[in-house]
């Protein structure tokens, strides 16, 4: 997926990290955007409401779009409310969805209830087919496992880690590994998430909860010289990706002083946490 289309504060602020990687052609539509290419301005809108019906046809907007998309979106804001329609004009494609949850604690109660039935309907999209995958991004997650974050820069460190995860998976997808033991995941099991395993504490750090996990696929990128000489490596990681569910593993040669481990889940099940907020 060479097409990053983002949607909101949110989702413009996860195209921007995507931006600094020649490899994407980015998109970006939201209220108060001007100078830049592939910037749609959208009017302002009282509520997510009036985002849905009066959406523009954006047809010439994405008269070059084609091909697998990945749409970002945070389900919280009101433009989130033209979502659906701006992906009926992009029905041509093959969409994935990049859903970011807020921190519902410090949202007001009429976001949170927005939000959860943005977050449902795509996921019951997604599940019936309408959508490829949906990736599921829980930011109060990433801030836990990268052990907080500063107030100034606080969410592009979290769009950083986001991007920066994902795009080496992407990398990953598209490169022969030394060996792998993958294969194609259930066609059912379209809710997803991503996220990374800490080797020094052999722990998972997902971007997302995930319940009802039944697929996990871990990308090593090793360095080469361990490659080489290290005898144990496909023992530990036959160790360590050992499990009750369905596991797989590439590994991939690199040049890096350091070893990175990145995850990724899938499940066939719909997220259903609840509101934790009352009106």
């Amino acid at each position: 997926m060479e097409t990053i289309i983002g949607l909101g504060q949110a989702g413009c602020g996860i195209v921007d990290a995507f931006s600094k990687y020649s490899q994407y052609q980015v998109y970006k539509i939201d209220c108060n955007l001007e100078g830049q290419n592939n910037v749609y301005a959208m009017p302002w809108q009282d509520g997510p409401e009036k985002y849905e019906e009066k959406c523009p046809d954006l047809k010439e907007f994405f008269k070059d779009v084609k091909g697998e998309i990945l749409f970002v979106i945070g389900g919280a804001g009101d433009i989130s409310g033209a979502s659906l329609r701006i992906l009926e004009q992009l029905r041509h494609c093959k969409i994935n969805i990049l859903y970011v949850r807020p921190e519902l604690h410090s949202i007001a109660s009429t976001k949170v209830k927005h939000e959860w039935i943005t977050f449902n309907i795509f996921q019951e999209y997604t599940r019936s087919g309408v959508f490829a995958r949906m990736y599921l991004i829980d930011n109060s997650q990433i801030e836990e496992h990268l052990g907080g974050l500063p107030v100034i820069g606080y969410y592009d460190r979290l769009n950083e880690t986001i991007v920066s995860v994902f795009h080496m998976i992407n990398v990953y997808n598209h490169i022969k590994p030394v060996t792998d033991t993958f294969s194609q995941p259930l066609q059912g099991r379209r809710i997803s998430t991503i996220g990374f395993y800490d080797l020094e504490n052999n722990e998972n750090k997902l971007f997302y909860s995930l319940d009802n996990i039944g697929e996990m696929r871990y990308y090593y990128a090793i360095n080469k010289e361990k490659l080489e000489t290290d005898n144990n490596i496909l023992k530990n990681i036959r160790e360590q990706v050992k499990s009750d569910i369905s596991t797989s593993y590439g590994i991939f040669s690199t040049e890096y002083e350091k070893d990175y481990v990145y995850t990724v889940c899938h499940s066939s099940e719909i997220q259903r946490q609840k509101i934790e907020k009352n009106a």
